[in-house]
């Protein structure tokens, strides 16, 4: 402790060391404050995140920054898209940057990499053009069947 001119300054010093739990100081400090805007994605920079969109595409990697209106930046990112009904998943091969705009991310947490691999034991890996090609088909489908639900709805005099 120092007096400059009647003001009292306090030397802190902050070690960057985990605690019992792999946290950081940091990270507990940001953990107090409960972030509802895209402030609470801070924590996440320079870590591996599993961001899933809006259409139900899931992109991994690390994530490098991001803004204020949620948009991201993932370096060495690879796409995942997973047919939970038979245990499959397709991964793309090459690792590549993503931008990825606010509006379209649904959810982001990070991953733990010591276990991550550990989830997809039991889950069957396919090629990833083919995944592809059935997510959209799958897609496709739901799509039509909404569509054609409405109008059996609208025979009815009822609105959705």
């Amino acid at each position: 402790m120092t007096t400059l001119n009647s003001v009292t300054v306090y030397k802190v010093n902050i070690f960057l060391q985990p605690s019992s739990n792999n946290m950081f100081q940091e990270d507990i400090y940001l953990q107090s404050y409960p972030f509802t805007t895209a402030a609470a994605i801070i924590g996440f920079v320079d870590r591996k995140v599993n961001a899933v969109l809006i259409g139900g595409r899931s992109i991994i990697g690390v994530l490098r920054t991001f803004d204020q209106f949620g948009n991201l930046v993932i370096h060495d990112g690879v796409e995942r898209v997973y047919f939970p009904e038979t245990k499959q998943y397709g991964e793309s091969l090459k690792p590549q940057i993503y931008v990825i705009r606010g509006e379209n991310l649904r959810m982001i947490g990070d991953l733990d990499i010591d276990i991550e691999d550990k989830s997809l034991i039991g889950w069957e890996r396919i090629d990833f053009i083919d995944a592809y090609n059935r997510f959209k088909k799958d897609i496709r489908d739901e799509k039509n069947k909404k569509k054609e639900d409405a109008v059996k709805i609208l025979e009815y005099g009822a609105f959705v």
